[in-house]
């Protein structure tokens, strides 16, 4: 590896960065004290503390932080290539924070969630708009020139960087990923809009980076060439082809994914979207062929049904009865 980077034109000694082990150290050791100690307390007896997909999870957002936000990557994105920068800030948000929402069991959410004002406090800033607000207008605000500058100069900014980027997109994750009562719950079609919006917003800080004729920051401007032939303006652009591209068709594929498996349940009549509120009252029938009525009830019963075309044809003709003068 030091050969390579040393045959590339590149210095870099090996960094330890004990900010990063640290954190991450915090992390596994919270993941082992909810998942050994503080998880058995909280499940009925018999139950299951975490899944074997859940400890996955956790592990795949352990490793890709650390592997992005360490030696030699995180040199590599800080003194010489902006694309490796970008990929490194993409992890940060699209990938890391998914795994760990992900990996986290329902107990463990209700026991976070239990946190005075905690509910409060989420429930207000996952509200979908602002949380696409707060997260888009995080990730454009931190890469301002002067922001930028100031990150690769200063480690303990730029630390502080990934964590508010990091706990945006957490965030912005939380209306996709969330299923406790507590928070909004959303169902598939209003996730798939959530993320289409998503996935248009950084189409405007990308723009800036594809025609700007001239390095936007000094740093990487200045910075010796790791690969032959790619300038620092090419370098700039194919950071903003992974900011709306790559980026852009990760969120698709999880849209896509969404959209196939709401179309199963669909099909099958296990869509929660197409579900309704049935209610009983004077000429409801509670036999096989029965139609309830919507308009005009009196409620005396409330159990969930589901909209069929059948039943919109018989609301039609009823009305249509209704609107009939009597002879």
């Amino acid at each position: 590896m030091d050969k390579y980077l040393a045959a590339a034109g590149a210095d870099l000694p090996f960094h330890a960065h004990g900010s990063v082990l640290l954190v991450v150290g915090l992390v596994c050791l919270f993941f082992w004290w909810a998942f050994t100690r503080l998880g058995p307390t909280l499940v009925a007896p018999g139950e299951v503390v975490a899944t074997r997909r859940q400890k996955q999870w956790v592990f795949a957002g352990v490793a890709w932080t650390l592997v992005w936000s360490y030696w030699p990557l995180h040199d590599i994105s800080e003194k010489y290539l902006f694309l490796v920068h970008m990929l490194q800030h993409s992890v940060f948000t699209m990938i890391a924070p998914a795994c760990f929402l992900l990996g986290a069991p329902h107990w463990l959410w209700r026991w976070a969630l239990a946190r005075s004002g905690v509910v409060r406090v989420l429930r207000f800033l996952t509200k979908p708009l602002l949380a696409l607000l707060i997260f888009n207008g995080l990730v454009a605000f931190t890469h301002f020139p002067g922001i930028v500058e100031r990150s690769l100069s200063n480690e303990s900014f730029h630390f502080l960087v990934h964590l508010v980027l990091f706990a945006s997109a957490t965030l912005m994750w939380i209306p996709v990923i969330n299923r406790q009562p507590e928070l909004p719950v959303f169902q598939k079609p209003t996730k798939m809009v959530y993320l289409f919006a998503q996935s248009i917003v950084p189409t405007v800080p990308a723009s800036f980076l594809t025609f700007k004729e001239t390095a936007m920051y000094p740093t990487y401007g200045a910075a010796p060439r790791m690969f032959q032939g790619l300038n620092a303006v090419e370098d700039q652009q194919i950071a903003a082809a992974i900011m709306k591209i790559g980026v852009g068709s990760f969120i698709w594929s999880i849209v896509g994914y969404l959209f196939f498996t709401w179309w199963l349940e669909t099909k099958d009549g296990r869509a929660q979207d197409n579900k309704r509120d049935v209610v009983g009252g004077p000429g409801y029938n509670t036999g096989s062929q029965a139609r309830p009525r919507v308009a005009g009830m009196t409620i005396q019963g409330n159990r969930v049904g589901e909209l069929t075309w059948a039943d919109v044809e018989a609301e039609f003709e009823r009305l249509d009865s209704v609107r009939e003068p009597k002879a």
